[in-house]
């Protein structure tokens, strides 16, 4: 792979000032792909924003300055009954049998999505296998997080599923739609059993996570440090960490 790719995590609660622009530029990509992919089903569907500002966190792989990749993560409890009334969850690709289910899954949860690839560096335009390395970075991403569950929803005709059921993945429904574009329904347990990592990726990938310094962090931890810091105000990190551990 290219030496000039490094990755980047964004909270869209809580975008750096310095972080704004490669932000704005992964919203690009995201936006432009999203566009592309909806009128692969049908013309004139609506491509609102907040399906990209709404995630916990969104992994960008960039060339240089160009955002090339995504994945989005958005974290939720699944003891929160309002969580299966959320259009992640379309009635018409997640039967009400398998909404049942979910609650004996776990509590933490990610619900992952939105892969995209700048055309560019797809595999059959570049002879890059982009995709692979952005799922392996994500799963040890993932792997460091821990949530119970990690849930998505994986195109068959693009062999999405082919990469998750690599990695480990367990079927929870197979053989549904979005629109006419066939998809499995899939879980992974990063809290019981890591992630199996492509070992074809699997030293990239590492070589590019830790260059980030959000690489594997405990996302509710930085949640809750997060939403502290928005009370007290201009605190320093000494006295975050008093605060985080009285609130412990």
């Amino acid at each position: 792979m290219e030496t000039s790719w490094n990755l980047k995590i964004f909270y869209p609660d809580s975008v750096a000032t310095e972080e704004i622009e490669d932000f704005n530029r992964s919203y690009e990509l995201w936006h432009r792909i999203w566009v592309e992919t909806r009128e692969e089903v049908t013309q004139g569907l609506p491509t609102p924003s907040d399906n990209f500002s709404r995630q916990s966190e969104i992994l960008v792989l960039f060339s240089g300055q160009r955002a090339i990749g995504t994945i989005c993560h958005r974290y939720v409890d699944l003891r929160h009954t309002a969580i299966y009334k959320d259009t992640f969850f379309n009635p018409s690709l997640w039967p009400e049998g398998v909404l049942g289910q979910l609650p004996s899954l776990g509590n933490s949860c990610v619900l992952g999505s939105h892969i995209f690839i700048d055309p560019d560096f797809r595999k059959n335009s570049s002879g890059l296998s982009t995709k692979n390395l952005l799922c392996a970075l994500s799963f040890g991403h993932l792997n460091g997080t821990a949530p119970d569950v990690v849930l998505g929803m994986m195109r068959k005709d693009k062999n999405m599923h082919g990469v998750f059921y690599k990695s480990g993945a367990v079927t929870l429904h197979p053989d549904t739609h979005w629109y006419q574009i066939p998809v499995d329904l899939v879980a992974f347990f990063p809290s019981k059993k890591a992630i199996t990592v492509d070992p074809d990726f699997a030293s990239e990938a590492g070589a590019i996570g830790a260059r980030c310094s959000k690489y594997g962090s405990n996302f509710f931890e930085r949640s809750s440090t997060h939403k502290l810091s928005k009370i007290v105000g201009r605190s320093n990190e000494g006295d975050l960490k008093k605060i985080t551990q009285r609130a412990g």
